[in-house]
Parts: structure tokens; sequence; C-alpha cells
């Protein structure tokens, strides 16, 4: 028979045990309603205060994004959607979209922090070239686009945007950086100017991607080769490829080595086909060395 202290004991270590049943239930309760979206404002604010985790493409964020005013210039438009593709975006629940107060309570902290950052680049020098301001000024595109989804979204909420200290400051900066994007221009390397019968393709190709041929100071210097390749199979033909965008003292930036087949009726066409496709792969590769994923945001 067991003691009166056994039995104590006995009925302690029971109620521990349904003590921390019933937490274990409840936790798992809630977790699965937040899942789910369903938790009240308050436990919801207490969980994801500060988190981001959603992209451009869920809701409410790929709503949103479709009433952005669309960007003028090829390459400019390049550099914004691959921001907006990067961007982490606070994680909303349907409660928080449907309390103008409470949304706005949890998004100013977010706002005035991307409104405080900008200052960081106002003191971007306009004696350095165009690329090397654009590369600086990069991290700030990352606030202006964030800044953008935010607003709009308040907007679309019916709530009034807030006017901060820097609302100013991000439309000037929003413009420079697309100047600065839709400015970018090249020359070609002395050694590789030959007439080519297809470098006027490559210089329309490149233009095409929103980098241009100027006679004018360059931010790059396209540095190209493209080798017949023989193939054996009829109406196929093929190319050592060779494009760089060169940087200041001719160190390439990015650039792209391929061989390359093409299905064409004639070896021009095909060259005309391989030197878009090397205009391409090179911008893109631009687009991603701006797009740094060390580039973060604030």
């Amino acid at each position: 028979m067991l003691s009166s202290n056994r039995v104590i004991e006995l009925k302690i270590m029971q109620a521990k045990g349904l003590a921390f049943y019933r937490w274990l239930l409840k936790t798992m309760a809630f977790m699965v309603l937040f899942n789910l979206g369903l938790v009240s404002s308050g436990q919801a604010n207490e969980q994801i205060a500060g988190q981001t985790g959603l992209t451009i493409h869920q809701p409410p964020w790929n709503a949103v994004v479709k009433t952005l005013l669309a960007e003028q210039g090829v390459f400019n438009q390049k550099l914004r959607q691959a921001v907006l593709e990067n961007l982490r975006l606070p994680i909303l629940t349907i409660e928080q979209l449907a309390d103008n107060k409470k949304l706005l309570e949890l998004l100013m902290p977010r706002l005035q922090l991307l409104d405080r950052d900008l200052s960081n680049y106002v003191r971007v020098s306009e004696s350095v070239s165009r690329f090397e301001q654009l590369k600086r000024l990069m991290p700030g595109l990352y606030n202006i686009e964030e800044r953008k989804l935010i607003e709009a979204l308040l907007t679309r909420q019916g709530v009034a945007v807030p006017r901060m200290r820097n609302s100013r400051l991000v439309g000037f900066l929003d413009k420079r950086i697309s100047l600065l994007a839709n400015g970018l221009v090249f020359n070609m390397k002395a050694l590789v100017r030959e007439q080519r019968d297809y470098e006027p393709d490559l210089l329309q190709a490149m233009a095409q991607q929103g980098v241009s041929f100027s006679a004018r100071p360059p931010d790059f210097v396209l540095d190209y080769s493209l080798i017949a390749n023989p193939s054996a199979e009829a109406g196929e033909w093929g190319f050592d490829s060779h494009i760089a965008l060169l940087g200041k003292y001719e160190i390439p930036l990015v650039e792209v080595n391929e061989k390359i087949r093409e299905v064409a009726a004639s070896q021009e066409q095909a060259q005309i086909k391989t030197v878009q496709f090397l205009a391409e792969k090179v911008v893109e590769q631009l687009k991603e060395f701006l797009i740094n994923p060390s580039l973060k945001q604030p």
C-alpha cells in the first residue's frame, strides 16, 4: 500500500502531466489557426510583429503590385522587377487588413525605417560614372520599391498614407535611379572594331535590352567575338561566342562564353540570332551584378 507522501507525489506528477498536455494542445491549436490566418488580431500582432517572409506573388501583395505604375525604359524595368522579386514583405492576417488602425500601427514602423534610411543615399556623388552611381544607389531601390508597395497597400485599404520626413527625397532618388538605368551606354573595344557584318545586329540587340552604343564617355567597353564552328547537321550553324562588358582598366564586369548552335536558313541569319542571344545574356548578367544578394534591405 502506497504511503500518503507517495500518493501526494503521484497526484502532483499527474497534475503536471495534465497541465503540459493542455499546454501542448493549445499550442498546436494556435499554430493551426495562425497558419490559416484566423487568429485574433491581438494574438497575431504578438506573433508576426517585425516578421517578413511573403513575396510579391502572395496575397495581399500580389494584388497590390499590379497597381504600381509601369516604369519607363527596358533596363530600368528589368532592375525594378528583379528588386520586387527579391523583396520579403510583412505577413498580414485577414483581421489586420480589415482594421485600418491596426494595419497602420503594424506597417508604420517599417515605413519609418525605410524613410530614415533613404538619407544614406543622398551622398552618392555625381562625379563618378553613371554605372558607379547606379551601383551605389541599388540598395536604395530595394527601399523605394518596398515603400511603394506598403503605401499602395494602405491606399488600397482606404488608409491615409502619412507624410514622412523624406517623402520628397524618395521621389528624387526614384527619378535619379531611372535616369541612370536608362542612360547606360558602351563603346566598342578598339581591337574588335573590324566592321564585322553582324556588328550592327549586335548593337541593335544591345539597344533592345536597354544598353546602347554611344560615342560619348561610356559606362562600359564591349568586347566580343563570334567564331564559326561547323556543324554536321543541315540547316544548323555553330559558333564559339564571347561577349563582355568591361569596366575600369578593361576589367570584365560581366561576360558570357558559350558554344551556341542555331537553326537557320543561312549563316547570316544564325549570326543574327546568336548575337541577339548574347546581348540578352550579357545584359541579364549585368542586372544580376547590380541585384547582388549582398545588397541587403534596410
